[in-house]
């Protein structure tokens, strides 16, 4: 059900940490902390699962099922909501299998943050910083595109062999990055993985549901959101550490024996319960039309297709190039069509209009993907300022990300223990919003000589405001929608996550390129855009006459903080949704 956003203090870890102390203070029967505020959304959505699962006659819970977008709650038959059917928690069978989804979301958390700190090597050895923004945009646009997809599939299909397939798709996608010979193809392998991850992410916590008791449920979701946010925390550190000692392929390389640990251990631990009948009915095409593939098939294309004229423009083609409008028409043709198509399945639409047009929702998407975009381009390119700039290891630059985690999280759970005590999340989301653009300027000050004490002060402060905001969507849309609507709001939050920082890495490469572009060209006689582009940036540096070193490192890092006006920009931005949102209590809803 999670989705790893997407920078170092994404929301996924500052949640996971703090509703994991709150799974320990409800233990000792703290009630106030019961509506706390940085709860995981997918215990969210599963306990919204379960107050309405007995209360509905089940011919009416199945047309429900099938009239709305799948998430963690859909995937799971009411049946197995009965947890007290589940496996019994004292069995070795059991705790193997939790061992087992612990380390599928240990392996998909960092999967999905390992490769900022592996740019620059990987940059360097392809000859090529033309596709930086392609190794995550791909992966997080695969990602978000099929997470519906997966969901609809859980609750369609066999649980076990749609996990099963899910981690096949993922291990296949790590071979084929680990064994890229070209850009393209590394790009395609983060696809793949991308794709494998939208399953296994959301499989994890049906499985979950399904094998766990109810009364101890929240307990293991808990500890399971805590150990992917420990794993989303140790990405960096462990990308850094790879690429120094053994290479950047193994930091796709290494995910494939275990998964393929995890893989035998779902055979073996995990078992099915019965589909109801109504599904168990479905011929396999009626199946597969619920799956809402012709989506998929509008919006990656159309996507694809933006990104590939951003890439495009002012470096291998000209703007007005036919080759970049067309792209840009094709986008528009097909984004239109996505848009319809939604409309026309209305709830049953992976982004269904009823909800959408809600002042929450649409104030929720704006700070969160605005929110989230800016953690992302800064994660994806400090590593480059540390290495390439700053001459540190890739494991030091690892190092260095660790006060904006830290921070982070201790703005997380200022937020949420603040709408505990308080019970409005909105005056969170707006100082985070006062304070996000006065972080993302300080670090736009970063030069090749910043000294190390500002180097953290500055990224802890970013790290803290993004802390303090970004629980707020999900606290708003969990409080103001309809109970029966909450699965709704709290998977279009998802989306948006995953959304933002697929399109803002792919913007944010575009100004990088073109700015490095301009601030070499000319520093030696044969230094072009052309030879830019097609040229690792630590070749770049090392290629040039002794003199000329420390002009193409002020250059770079020149580019990297006009890279980073767009972070202030979408800063700003938040703004607008923390304006926007309305004042609601959460313990109105508890209430």
């Amino acid at each position: 059900m999670l989705q790893l956003t997407t920078s170092p203090f994404r929301l996924r870890t500052m949640r996971a940490i703090s509703n994991h102390l709150r799974q320990l203070l409800c233990s000792v029967g703290s009630d106030s902390i019961e509506t706390f505020a940085s709860t995981r959304m997918a215990s969210m959505t599963v306990e919204t699962n379960e107050q309405h699962a007995t209360s509905r006659p089940s011919r009416d819970e199945f047309g429900e099922s099938m009239g709305r977008p799948a998430t963690t709650l859909d995937a799971i038959s009411d049946r197995a909501s009965a947890g007290e059917e589940a496996q019994s928690a004292t069995t070795a069978r059991f705790w193997l299998l939790m061992l087992n989804l612990a380390a599928v979301l240990i392996l998909s958390s960092v999967d999905m943050n390992i490769v900022a700190t592996a740019v620059p090597s990987i940059t360097t050895y392809f000859h090529t910083v033309a596709d930086v923004g392609w190794y995550s945009s791909a992966f997080r646009l695969s990602q978000c595109s099929f997470q519906f997809v997966f969901g609809k599939a859980y609750q369609l299909f066999s649980i076990k062999r749609v996990f099963l397939f899910a981690n096949a798709i993922s291990i296949a996608g790590s071979l084929l990055c680990g064994a890229a010979t070209t850009s393209t193809m590394l790009i395609v392998g983060r696809a793949v993985a991308g794709l494998g991850s939208a399953g296994l992410l959301s499989g994890c916590f049906v499985i979950l549901v399904q094998s766990t008791p109810l009364r101890r449920r929240p307990m293991f979701t808990g500890v399971m959101g805590a150990v992917e946010g420990l794993a989303t925390l140790a990405a960096p550190f462990l990308g850094g550490a790879i690429v120094q000692s053994i290479g950047w392929r193994w930091c796709f390389y290494i995910s494939a024996p275990l998964g393929a640990v995890t893989l035998v251990l779902t055979m073996c631990c995990f078992s099915d319960l019965p589909k109801s009948s109504d599904i168990s009915r479905m011929v396999i095409k009626e199946k597969i039309l619920q799956l809402d593939l012709v989506s998929n098939l509008l919006f990656i294309p159309a996507l694809t297709a933006l990104f590939l004229a951003l890439s495009w423009a002012g470096t291998k083609y000209s703007w007005g190039s036919g080759l970049v409008i067309g792209l840009i028409i094709a986008f528009a043709v097909l984004m239109a069509a996505f848009i319809y198509n939604q409309k026309r399945r209305g709830d049953a639409a992976a982004l269904p209009f009823r909800i959408m047009k809600r002042r929450s929702v649409i104030a929720g998407c704006v700070f969160i993907i605005c929110g989230n975009s800016t953690g992302s381009v800064l994660e994806y390119y400090l590593p480059t300022y540390y290495q390439i700039v700053r001459g540190y290891t890739p494991a030091q630059s690892g190092y260095m990300m660790l006060p904006i985690i830290i921070a982070g999280t201790i703005g997380a759970l200022i937020h949420g223990f603040g709408t505990s005590a308080i019970g409005y999340y909105a005056p969170f989301m707006l100082l985070a919003s006062a304070i996000m653009p006065v972080a993302a300027g300080l670090i736009t000050t970063f030069k090749i000589n910043t000294s190390f004490a500002e180097l953290i002060i500055y990224t802890a402060f970013s790290g803290l405001a993004y802390g303090i905001g970004f629980s707020g969507p999900q606290n708003a849309v969990q409080t103001v929608l309809p109970v029966e609507d909450v699965p709704l709001g709290t998977s279009i939050m998802l989306f948006a996550q995953s959304f933002g920082p697929a399109v803002a890495i792919a913007i944010a490469q575009v100004l990088f390129v073109n700015q490095l572009s301009t601030n070499l060209n000319g520093l030696v006689s044969d230094l072009d855009g052309a030879y830019i582009e097609n040229t690792g940036l630590a070749q770049i540096v090392t290629s040039m006459p002794p003199g000329k070193t420390r002009d193409a490192l002020v250059g770079i890092d020149k580019s990297l903080i006009q890279t980073w006006y767009l972070v202030v920009g979408l800063a700003c931005a938040t703004m607008i949704g923390s304006l926007m949102i309305e004042w609601r209590s959460v313990k109105s809803r508890r209430d």
